[in-house]
């Protein structure tokens, strides 16, 4: 292949498989986390489950002019979003009238009010409706600083993220318009993943496996784990040093997965974003009638159906999964 064609391969936006895997698994991990609500195993998940998904994005972008950002969230994110929001707010009218039970929200106003400016407090089928406007502010200000400082790797990055979490910290606030409550640590997650691509070329020494799967048993073992939504960072700064570790050890070990486990990982990181809307759904409304194993199915399978019935039609395909015309 010519450099020229390399060049032109290099721009062009291309699916890393590996990353789509690794979404897979923190999918996976997202719907178990919301099934399986006490103990050791969802403590370990609540470690690195929502970082991973920061640290992902994180890894592909790059500064773009903020005309042709906006166009971008707007298209992928924030249309989708809405139209979840709408979706999700309609059927618990419709099933709560329909099972004889109050919904969540007196009417959209007030439900819209909540996902919108008091997310926080989102609970039952909207409480994982935080994290896409704050990947939305995250995306903007980290997009903003990159175009000053193009290289993550400058010292101001790590001075700046440092700035904020301090001061997240110590305004200690609750109020959380747009998820602007966990922007703080979603955007160091952000510089964490655009960091890991610029040092993914270099293969790394042959004991940092060892030492990043023992660091993450000792994060599972020791750490809290983190309330992103309501901006809890556990240990600052350990707790955000280990979900990279847990994160980058979870990376490797696809490696010694079989293609087939790893494809399958990929198609389901390729539906993340859907599922991520309608896991928690199913969950709230079929958990009075199914033991929790049943429910994750149920919950996965459920939101996989969504997905592939939005990818019929190209309406559905722009509105619900932000797919370019």
């Amino acid at each position: 292949m010519s450099g020229e064609m390399i060049d032109r391969a290099l721009a062009r936006p291309v699916r890393l498989d590996w990353l789509d895997a690794l979404k897979g698994v923190g999918i996976l991990a997202v719907v178990a986390g919301h099934v399986w609500t006490r103990g050791p195993v969802r403590d370990a998940i609540y470690l690195f489950h929502m970082p991973l998904f920061f640290i992902a994005s994180g890894f592909t972008l790059r500064p773009v002019s903020v005309p042709r950002l906006l166009r971008r969230l707007g298209a992928s994110l924030v249309v989708p979003f809405l139209i979840f929001s709408l979706l999700l707010l309609s059927a618990d009218f419709l099933i709560e009238h329909w099972r004889g039970v109050r919904p969540i929200f007196p009417n959209f106003a007030q439900g819209f009010q909540v996902i919108l400016l008091s997310t926080q407090s989102t609970r039952g089928p909207f409480t994982i409706l935080w994290f896409v406007p704050c990947l939305v502010l995250a995306r903007l200000i980290w997009n903003g600083l990159a175009l000053r400082w193009p290289d993550p790797s400058e010292w101001q990055w790590p001075v700046t993220i440092l700035a904020l979490l301090a001061g997240a910290a110590w305004w200690g606030g609750t109020a959380s318009p747009f998820g602007l409550i966990a922007v703080p640590g979603a955007l160091a997650f952000l510089w964490i993943g655009a960091l890991w691509r610029n040092r993914a070329g270099a293969p790394p020494p042959r004991w940092a496996g060892l030492a990043a799967g023992v660091g993450s048993l000792l994060a599972f073992a020791l750490l809290p784990p983190l309330a992103m939504k309501t901006g809890g960072l556990g240990i600052p700064l350990l707790s955000v040093a280990a979900a990279f570790v847990v994160t980058w050890t979870l990376a490797q070990a696809l490696g010694f997965l079989p293609g087939a486990a790893v494809a399958t990982l990929a198609g389901l990181g390729r539906m993340s974003l859907v599922i991520m809307y309608m896991h928690v759904a199913f969950i709230h409304y079929f958990a009075p009638y199914a033991p929790p194993a049943v429910l994750f199915v149920i919950a996965l399978a459920g939101s996989v159906m969504v997905h592939q019935a939005a990818r019929r039609y190209a309406p559905t395909r722009r509105l619900l999964l932000g797919a370019r015309a």
